[in-house]
C-alpha cells in the first residue's frame, strides 16, 4: 500500500497535516521528498490584501447584486 501524506518537521518529529487511518506502532518505510513550491501562507495573503486594499471605498448593496456584476 502507498499513502502519500503531507507533514512537518518540528525539530524532532513528522508531524502529519492530517489524520493517519494506521495502527499505533505501526512499522513505515518513509521516503522524504521536499515540495517544488511551498503551501501559500494565509497570514502573509491577508497581509498583503490587506496593505493593497483600496481604501474609502462605499458600494451600496444593491450594487453587489449577481444580476448587478458584469463583466
Amino acid at each position: 500500500m502507498t499513502l502519500t501524506v503531507r507533514a512537518r518537521y518540528d525539530g524532532r518529529a513528522l508531524i502529519p497535516e492530517e489524520p493517519l487511518n494506521l495502527p499505533t506502532g505501526q512499522t513505515l518505510e518513509i521516503e522524504i521528498r521536499l515540495p517544488d513550491t511551498p503551501p501559500p501562507d494565509a497570514h502573509a495573503a491577508w497581509e498583503q490584501l490587506k496593505a493593497t486594499a483600496v481604501r474609502g471605498l462605499n458600494l451600496p448593496d444593491d450594487a453587489l447584486r449577481r444580476e448587478n456584476l458584469c463583466c
